[in-house]
């Protein structure tokens, strides 16, 4: 499965809202400002995004502006994945 298809799942089984239908929205999906999880849905995303694919998101990372859209999320796991700093 890819690290696209992780986070999408996450999401989907996660989320209080639908998600974008469309993919440029649906990775542009800013889901904190948007209420998609909350605090807690945090929490769960992190624990099962690192190991589901296998990496662990530092603390600059969690407050990284590309941390906060679905598709920056997959960057930042796509970059841990691959050794890049």
């Amino acid at each position: 499965m890819s690290t696209e298809e992780h986070v999408q799942q996450f999401f989907s089984k996660q989320s209080k809202l639908p998600l974008p239908a469309d993919r440029t929205a649906f990775l542009a999906f800013r889901y904190l400002d948007e209420g998609l999880i909350d605090s807690l849905g945090i929490i769960m995303m992190i624990n099962e995004l690192e190991e589901k694919c296998g990496v662990h998101f530092s603390a600059e990372e969690l407050e990284s502006y590309e941390f906060q859209s679905i598709g920056g999320l997959i960057s930042v796991i796509e970059r841990l994945k691959s050794g890049a700093k």
